[in-house]
């Protein structure tokens, strides 16, 4: 069994559609996104028609999808904190409609488990589905209260193979934003190997920086993470 899984592509269209093209010749038996398709980048209607045509799909909600819907409802104040922090891609995201987008997210779940894999999927942690920081270097004591024994996380925009007792804890890394200075990445996990392959993606960001440029406010912010 093939499984593929990947994270916080926040609204990078050019590299998605790249990944995209790699992850349907993967041709898995499952495609796991962990959420965060909204926040930071523009092309995000166009990321979840892309989605949407992925076979054997599993998704979750990350935080910036959360973000997204409590921000449709919320006051100025919010919404202005939010655009100084990551910039207008939600507010251009909110003036678009994206009635279809809007419902899939809110219909999205906040984790996703199979006990016949052994397998648990959040955002960030099982602790925290929306948040909570798993790293690299981060302590992974909390894992061993928890069923699953493959954990996937997004959230950190690291790519992290780890183990604790019999727990394997993966990160694929972002599609998006990564944040370890090297290209986007997913990863594979064979089954019952549990072999993980992390695969990188290479894209002209050209066109990126040409929508920071024209829509991005805090555009040196967005533009340093490439």
């Amino acid at each position: 069994m093939k499984i593929c899984i990947f994270a916080d592509i926040h609204g990078n269209g050019p590299a998605f559609k790249s990944a995209y093209e790699m992850i349907t010749k993967e041709d898995a038996d499952l495609n796991i996104f962990l959420g965060d398709i909204c926040g930071y980048y523009f092309d995000q209607q166009q990321i979840y028609e892309m989605l949407s045509s992925l076979p054997n799909l599993i998704a979750i909600k990350g935080n910036h999808d959360q973000m997204f819907l409590e921000l449709l409802w919320g006051d100025d104040t919010s919404r202005k904190d939010y655009r100084i922090k990551y910039g207008n891609s939600i507010e251009r995201l909110i003036a678009d409609g994206s009635s279809d987008l809007r419902e899939w997210l809110l219909k999205l779940p906040e984790s996703y488990y199979s006990p016949k894999l052994g397998l648990g999927c959040y955002h960030a942690s099982p602790w925290g589905s929306m948040e909570g920081y798993v790293y690299p270097d981060s302590s992974l004591k909390k894992f061993l209260d928890y069923e699953p024994t493959i954990f996937i996380l997004g959230h950190t925009h690291y790519p992290m193979v780890r183990t604790i007792s019999d727990k394997l804890i993966v990160n694929p890394g972002s599609l998006g934003q990564p944040r370890n200075s090297a290209l986007p990445t997913y990863a594979i996990i064979d089954f019952p190997s549990k072999k993980v392959t992390f695969r990188e993606v290479s894209y002209d960001n050209a066109e990126l920086i040409k929508q920071i440029d024209k829509f991005g406010s805090n555009k040196e912010y967005l533009k340093n993470f490439l």
